[in-house]
């Protein structure tokens, strides 16, 4: 709050301050300050005081008096005439006055005397700053206050934290409060609508799955082959009911990370192992001696395997997995020589349940949630994923985790 303060307080109280510095230049360049009114009536004092005898001035006149030649000042004609008659005559310069004098035809120099005179107006002008910035954080505190409760709010509905958000009705932000109360817990009902429908259609479906499989085990009588393609069915069931209700807990931010200190290269290397079994082209990996993240080692096992599983359907002959650090994140790269993906659908496979049908098709299996997975892990995570083309022919995926989420 203190940052958002000082910037909204310095911004104004910089503005008002330039502003009234400019009007005032600008008032003095176009009405130049006119003639003191006291010059005239002292103008009037000093020549009475130097008609007096020379021997007097120093204790009568308090300005400094030199001789000078008479020829010196080009006078005007009018300025000469009131020398002669012995008048005093003024001359400006800058905020300085100088008084001239004609005695026994020596002209006589007296002064400078300030015109501006010290008269208090810079304390009252202080003062009226110093006011002006209690009256400005006085009104600008109350704001700034209100707008941190209102970012504290959204930070905590951001990570699924039942909020509420109470300011004064006198505030400022007061409507967009309200607005935003109204707009969470819509956005609430929402989400718990999809967590009962999704755990209601995922119940709803274990049921019936669990009976088909039951059912098929007792059947002795079917067909083997046709009764391994009914349970491959039912399996096929049971990991898509999996993937919908993983994704759902990840999109909603239902299950809390276990954050603990991970050793990459025994992370990537387990998730090799576990791989090698399954049909495909063999991941070759580049890592280096020691990497460790702080994150969510199952999760993170789980992308990547996801990862690595889709490169696995699609690569013809090379999968490659390289991890190298980049300032203060982790980036794991994998790249294979399959077909590769279109660069108008990079961004459309990281949505659920979408699938590049030129590509893959129901022998290579799969219900277009791996990827989305992969993103809500990263998300999660503080990270990002995206996909180019690979150097190999194939696709390209770059994920990328900071170290210190």
């Amino acid at each position: 709050m203190q940052r958002l303060f000082w910037h909204f307080y310095l911004f104004i109280f910089l503005v008002l301050l330039g502003s009234g510095w400019a009007v005032e230049q600008l008032w003095q360049h176009w009405n130049p300050p006119a003639q003191q009114p006291w010059l005239a009536s002292y103008t009037a004092l000093l020549q009475q005081q130097l008609q007096q005898p020379a021997s007097t001035w120093p204790d009568t006149i308090p300005l400094t008096i030199l001789a000078q030649p008479a020829d010196s000042i080009s006078w005007l004609p009018d300025e000469l005439a009131q020398l002669q008659q012995g008048n005093v005559i003024s001359l400006f310069e800058a905020e300085k006055v100088y008084f001239y004098y004609l005695s026994n035809q020596q002209l006589l120099q007296l002064g400078p005397l300030t015109l501006v005179q010290n008269d208090g107006a810079s304390w009252f002008t202080l003062l009226f700053f110093v006011l002006l910035a209690i009256a400005v954080a006085a009104w600008l505190w109350p704001v700034a206050r209100d707008i941190n409760s209102l970012q504290h709010s959204l930070t905590k509905f951001s990570v699924n934290i039942d909020t509420t958000l109470q300011l004064p009705s006198r505030s400022f932000i007061a409507p967009i409060a309200q607005s935003f109360q109204q707009m969470s817990m819509q956005i609430r009902e929402l989400l718990k609508l999809q967590r009962e429908m999704t755990q209601a259609v995922s119940h709803e479906l274990r049921t019936p799955i669990a009976r088909l499989s039951f059912a098929l085990e007792m059947a002795q009588q079917l067909p083997e082959q046709e009764r391994q393609l009914m349970l491959q069915d039912v399996r096929e069931l049971q990991q898509l009911v999996d993937e919908i209700l993983d994704y759902a807990r990840l999109e909603t931010g239902q299950i809390p990370l276990q954050m603990q200190q991970i050793d990459l290269t025994e992370l990537i290397a387990n998730v090799q192992e576990k791989l090698e079994p399954l049909p495909g082209a063999a991941i070759i990996l580049q890592l280096p001696e020691h990497a460790v993240l702080y994150g969510d080692g199952h999760y993170l096992e789980r992308a990547l395997q996801n990862l690595l599983v889709n490169a696995k359907k699609y690569a013809v002959q090379h999968i490659r997995l390289r991890l190298s650090k980049h300032k203060q994140c982790w980036q794991f790269d994998i790249e294979d020589d399959g077909p590769g993906i279109p660069e108008h659908l990079r961004q459309e496979i990281f949505k659920p349940f979408f699938r590049v049908e030129a590509s893959r098709n129901k022998k290579a299996g799969g219900f277009g949630l791996g990827l989305a997975i992969v993103q809500r892990v990263a998300i999660w995570h503080k990270g990002d994923i995206g996909v180019m083309q690979s150097t190999l022919g194939g696709a390209h995926f770059v994920l990328r985790l900071p170290q210190h989420p």
